[in-house]
């Protein structure tokens, strides 16, 4: 809307009208804006609507200007009067040098932050330590009276904050002048006490009574190396935690600048397609769940069903799966003996059978070094353990059954404790239970399979020794391949390394 009047233009002079427009907010800086049609998509598409004048100051480095729609990039200021040529980024600093040293204007910061009203009217969260005095009004309750705690009888029946109907807890003595007065019953936003209980978490109980954390634990404990929380926490909470951690920095009772050094944001769960929860009515009884299959099925199941920052759809038939290869893993457990130590195995004196066993348990080994250390991406560590049992079955060699069991033990222990560490203690006394050694010499093969392609397109493949010559390959691909040389004549041979040959025949 036109409000029929003009204000002038701070650098130019000239005079330009004032709209009025939904767009911009009252309550956000000055509540009013310069419009600048030509560099910004909303005053493009307002400045079109009321056909006013679009008047371009910014043009590309390289190129022409649009013609039906805002440039919004970075470009080189034109038509500006002693401004021109200046980088559209690098002008800002100098036109703002200039609005102040000729008393036009001043640079300002504007936070869209809105004061957080932490009052609620429920009876779970802090009270708030208030006391309202018929003569002193709202006063502070007194120090020494602090915490004010919680009562334990209180009587919950949705209607109204509970403690407004406490018959004697919200009763109390003015802090001030003694008279009866009533106790604040509003208690606080429980993301108040979200904000800074990972700081309570640092501190022993020995001093508990006296204060709530103490500096020379915090700076042993804090900042926590690893934030692992859902996604509805991805703002508010982490957003006031490090609100609440520089405040207190700031107080000196911290030294930490930021509560949290990394984050991992997990993925909501899904049964039926849609994000389960108690209004929904689609949970799953976690009691019933390791009523049944125990607590290590339900691990096994939710780091196996998907990486933990994506969703995770929620699967009846795949707990029944991971309970099944949990049970494989504690009977076939009987193909290992028991010892203290790692079973000393000559490699070399290995069938091929027993050499691709030993390859796939410690491939789940450097796997599993890479997920705890790095990508958190369980289900492969799963999935890597799952490819070496299914190894270790295709041979039977005491030794290597043992070695496996030795290592996957301990690669699964954070995942199923309880069956790990049962296997664990039945077969090694625990000994397993630690830092495990990845040998190289499980990696060396004996031979490379490599494809053959007639004239490109692949037909079969063949195993070679990684010491074969080029003409023994040859000889091989050629035996290989020989129903689809039958007529033809070889022009050309070629052979890629470690990969594939290629004849090409005419």
């Amino acid at each position: 809307m036109s409000l029929d009047i003009s204000v002038l233009h701070p650098l130019t002079g000239k005079s330009i009208p004032v709209w009025i427009a939904n767009f911009v907010l009252m309550d956000y800086g000055s509540g009013a804006v310069m419009a600048v049609p030509a560099h910004d998509d909303r005053d493009y598409d307002f400045a079109k609507k009321y056909d006013l004048e679009i008047k371009s100051v910014i043009k590309p480095k390289k190129g022409d200007l649009p013609l039906d729609k805002a440039f919004t990039e970075t470009g080189i200021l034109f038509d500006s009067g002693e401004f021109d040529g200046l980088a559209s980024k690098k002008s800002q600093g100098t036109i703002m040098h200039h609005f102040d040293t000729n008393g036009l204007g001043k640079k300002v910061i504007n936070f869209k932050l809105k004061d957080w009203g932490v009052s609620r009217q429920r009876y779970w969260g802090a009270p708030l330590p208030f006391i309202h005095c018929e003569d002193c009004g709202l006063v502070m309750e007194k120090k020494e009276n602090l915490p004010v705690a919680l009562p334990d009888d209180i009587e919950i029946t949705g209607e109204g904050n509970p403690l407004d109907h406490h018959p004697t807890w919200k009763h109390c003595k003015c802090s001030q002048c003694g008279k009866d007065a009533i106790r604040e019953t509003d208690t606080m936003d429980t993301f108040v006490q979200s904000s800074w209980y990972f700081l309570r978490y640092t501190a022993s109980p020995a001093i508990w009574e006296d204060k709530a954390f103490d500096s020379k634990e915090l700076d042993y404990w804090m900042g926590v190396d690893h934030y692992i929380g859902g996604i509805e926490h991805a703002i508010l909470h982490l957003l006031y935690a490090r609100f609440f951690t520089k405040v207190m920095r700031d107080l000196g009772y911290v030294n930490q600048d930021e509560p949290f050094e990394h984050l991992l944001t997990q993925g909501m769960v899904l049964k039926d397609g849609t994000k389960m929860s108690k209004s929904k009515g689609n949970t799953v009884d976690p009691d019933a769940l390791v009523e049944k299959y125990g607590a290590d099925t339900a691990r096994l199941f939710i780091l196996f069903a998907a990486p933990p920052t994506q969703e995770l759809e929620w699967n009846d038939q795949a707990v029944e799966g991971a309970f099944k290869f949990l049970k494989r893993f504690a009977d076939r457990s009987k193909n290992a003996y028991a010892c203290d130590v790692l079973p000393s195995i000559k490699h070399d004196e290995l069938s091929k059978s027993e050499k691709a066993a030993r390859k796939k348990v410690y491939e789940a080994l450097v796997r599993a070094n890479e997920v705890f250390a790095q990508r958190h991406t369980f289900n492969t560590l799963i999935a890597g353990v799952m490819e070496a049992m299914n190894a270790l079955n295709e041979q039977d060699n005491a030794d290597v059954w043992t070695e496996g069991y030795w290592i996957i033990a301990s690669i699964i222990e954070p995942i199923v404790p309880h069956l790990a560490w049962e296997v664990s203690d039945k077969l090694f006394n625990r000994k397993n239970l630690s830092e495990q050694v990845v040998l190289e010499e499980v990696f060396t093969v004996d031979t490379v399979m490599l494809g053959v392609s007639i004239n490109g397109k692949n037909r079969t493949q063949i195993e070679v020794s990684p010491s074969a010559s080029k003409e023994e390959i040859i000889s091989m691909a050629k035996d290989a391949g020989a129903k689809w040389l039958e007529g033809f004549t070889i022009v050309k041979e070629i052979v890629v390394p470690n990969k594939l040959v290629n004849l090409v025949v005419k």
